[in-house]
């Protein structure tokens, strides 16, 4: 009868000695600031959409690159006989270093460094969203499927497009 008390406490142990190993909370931090925090971000509306890469580094500095070659997403790519190889655009943008980590700060409350799964079988393919990002040198890199954090996404994009940076 005295085995059979320890048996509930013995399961609550080892319940929680395995916890740390199979769930990790997402990590909610405040930007710092700092010249080596930096974004990247891949993205695709549909097929026929232009791709669309936008580089935010340097406390502010800003650059996007938007058309259907190949090279907006792979600057060493060489399939030079792609019709579409020549379709880039470049686009500048210098962004003041406040709102540069306010910027970072909303990617990072909606959710940029939360571990996703595996897409479920019907989630659609587009749009194609890739981030690559370093902040407080905490790394990611992912394709999101979350449509929190897509609409961020796109509402960062659609900010630069709206500013005259991009047709």
């Amino acid at each position: 009868m005295k085995r059979l008390a320890f048996l509930p406490l013995l399961a609550l142990l080892a319940c929680a000695g395995c916890s740390p190993y199979w769930y990790r909370a997402p990590e909610e931090f405040t930007v710092q600031e700092s010249r080596l925090n930096w974004v990247q971000i891949y993205y695709q509306e549909s097929p026929t959409a232009p791709r669309v890469r936008c580089d935010m580094r340097n406390e502010g500095q800003i650059t996007v690159l938007e058309g259907m070659s190949v090279t907006v997403g792979d600057d060493f790519n060489i399939d030079y006989k792609d019709p579409s190889f020549g379709d880039v655009r470049k686009y500048h943008y210098q962004m003041d270093p406040a709102l540069f980590r306010q910027t970072l700060q909303l990617l990072v409350d909606t959710g940029l460094f939360v571990i996703e799964g595996e897409p479920e079988d019907d989630t659609p393919l587009y749009p194609k969203i890739l981030v690559r990002a370093n902040v407080n040198h905490k790394k990611i890199e992912k394709f999101t499927y979350d449509e929190a954090l897509q609409n961020e996404i796109r509402t960062q994009l659609f900010q630069y497009k709206m500013s005259g940076r991009l047709n």
